[in-house]
């Protein structure tokens, strides 16, 4: 009996020693967590630390999470369940200035009245963040997009920075020409997001206290005003900058203006004054069937959608505008912001080639795979184009470690013309680039997670050679059925108010309806013929995924019924 007594008693000590370390010391043991992701993305970036750091008022979040909706995909869910991650990061740094609520809202529930009383999107459940501070507004971001995952550090400092600071940024505006009437709609909603100056196109001087400068049409201004523009830039200031080769709000071109294309050289970009971007790709066609060349409507994937700029922007529409050209001699990092697709190419301004002209250069381009630069980013060093100064003034600052500027190869998408009235196109981008070039260092110095460029694998190898080889073959196929079926709305009838039609089948319609049939077919066979290779590399490592491990069990299975049976020979021939 003692023995076992010795046992029982050991194993109750143990146990009472387990329990008074679980309810007296595991609440003392330090947090330790270990972020292995690439990016770090569950880890907050020293510059959004910096940022919690100065909050000095607390406020509340809270984060309303419909996990287990229907609509929502296993990424999806994954994605939320990152971003509540990251908000327990928030909250821990700021150290009791960040109270975090955390709500799964259910269909009829009190909690879904709230959030859709706060205007969070419900369109495939909630996925948002309401954020509150005691005796002011409150701030919400309606949803947390997948696609903007780079962005999510930026968005969830953004909020918490306007609770703390929610005073207008003061920005200027500097125009070659008169822009309240043709930017009506923007300017209202210039004024509503910003402290909105508006400076004379004489003016030599930009005040200090201006946090960024929207400058449009620099080619009209006089030469002191771009040297007060240049040296606004070298002792800090940010600048977004519209430019353009060819503007419809004026009837004859703008004079010619060296200084300015010396000062964008002076920033390691050049934009040639007297080229006009066509692009088939993203070319509307209006309702007679005739493409309207100057403009282009550019959807989500003619943007870069890891910068702030593009932040829950959907299209942008632009008008006769030109290509932003990154010089072999600049020190200045190049980040395009948006771009045309493939099918483009740079014509002249004044004397626009007919249509079978244009259709062979684009032609040309697609093979080349060259997209051009609509809008651009430009960080890095900066040296000034008026090393003299100018009559009556001394010489100012001369170079600038770091320099940002916002270059835009566009003045008329400013217009009420071109902008559309949805909120996710012109004037959100002008707004988002504003209010990012307006934001203190702390903020500002929040950058997107991108991830690093990689070598591609064999298959996305060729995968990429099957694109150019479909593309090469296909583009003057796929122009001609997009202009067919244009003419063949055109003329279909079908714009009645009944409830049945006639169909109308004359000659030409026909004729349309068997190259409706026939080109798509034509498409499809050019398709399969290129991407033949690929898929037969993707079946073969599919039925390699699938066959492997039953081939492998089996393997094993076979060598350990031999090894088993050799045995048993073995003990045979030892009884015998």
């Amino acid at each position: 009996m003692r023995p076992t007594l010795r046992t029982g008693m050991t194993l109750i000590v143990i146990l009472l020693l387990f329990l008074a370390f679980n309810l007296v010391w595991i609440a003392k043991l330090p947090d330790i967590r270990w972020d292995i992701s690439e990016q770090k993305i569950h880890t907050l970036s020293p510059a959004a630390q910096q940022l919690v750091a100065t909050l000095a008022s607390p406020v509340d979040l809270y984060y309303f999470n419909s996990n287990n909706h229907p609509k929502r995909s296993y990424a999806e869910k994954r994605y939320g369940k990152r971003i509540e991650d990251l908000l327990k990061e928030y909250e821990g740094a700021a150290k009791g200035m960040v109270n975090l609520h955390l709500i799964e809202p259910t269909p009829f529930s009190e909690d879904a009245y709230k959030a859709r009383l706060s205007g969070l999107d419900d369109s495939a459940g909630f996925i948002g963040l309401i954020g509150t501070r005691t005796g002011h507004g409150v701030r919400r971001i309606a949803s947390f997009r997948l696609d903007q995952a780079p962005l999510l550090e930026y968005e969830i400092s953004h909020l918490l920075y306007k609770l703390q600071s929610p005073e207008k940024p003061t920005v200027a505006l500097l125009a070659g020409m008169a822009m309240n009437e043709p930017a009506s709609r923007l300017f209202q909603e210039l004024q509503r997001e910003f402290d909105l100056v508006t400076l004379a196109s004489t003016a030599t001087q930009i005040p200090s206290h201006i946090k960024a400068l929207m400058v449009v049409h620099p080619r009209l201004l006089p030469e002191r005003t771009l040297y007060g523009i240049e040296q606004f830039v070298l002792k800090g200031g940010k600048l977004m900058i519209f430019i353009d080769p060819l503007s419809e709000q004026r009837a004859t071109a703008p004079p010619a203006n060296t200084q300015l294309d010396e000062l964008l050289a002076a920033w390691g970009i050049h934009m040639p004054a007297d080229k006009l971007l066509v692009d088939y790709t993203y070319t509307p066609w209006d309702t007679a069937s005739a493409p309207n060349r100057a403009r282009l409507d550019l959807p989500r994937q003619a943007m870069t959608t890891h910068d702030v700029s593009t932040w829950n922007l959907n299209r942008v529409t632009v008008s006769s505008s030109g290509a932003l050209l990154r010089l072999n001699t600049s020190r200045t990092t190049f980040t395009p912001l948006l771009h045309s697709s493939e099918q483009s190419v740079l014509v002249d301004a004044i004397n626009l080639p007919t249509t079978t002209t244009l259709d062979t250069l684009i032609d040309k381009a697609s093979k080349q795979e060259r997209r051009h630069v609509i809008a651009a980013r430009i960080e890095g060093p900066g040296y000034s184009v008026f090393p003299d100064g100018i009559k009556g003034q001394p010489p100012g600052v001369q170079n600038a470690e770091h320099i940002h500027v916002v270059v835009i190869a566009d003045t008329d998408m400013l217009t009420d013309q071109v902008s559309t009235l949805a909120p996710d196109s012109n004037a959100l981008f002008v707004l988002n680039t504003l209010d990012n070039l307006s934001a203190p260092d702390t903020l500002a110095a929040v950058r997107p997670r991108v991830a690093p460029q990689r070598s591609p694998t064999l298959l996305e190898a060729m995968r990429e050679t099957a694109k150019q080889a479909y593309r090469l073959n296909a583009s003057e196929l796929e122009r001609r059925l997009h202009r067919t079926e244009q003419e063949w709305l055109r003329l279909s009838p079908w714009e009645t108010a009944l409830g049945t039609q006639t169909v109308t089948t004359t000659t030409q319609l026909q004729a349309l309806n068997k190259e409706r049939l026939r080109l798509p077919m034509e498409l499809h066979a050019l398709q399969r013929e290129a991407y033949d290779q690929v898929q037969r590399l993707e079946w073969a490592i599919k039925l390699t995924m699938i066959f492997a491990i039953p081939l492998t069990l089996c393997l094993i299975a076979l060598m350990v019924f031999l090894g088993h049976r050799r045995r048993q020979l073995r003990a045979a021939r030892a009884a015998h």
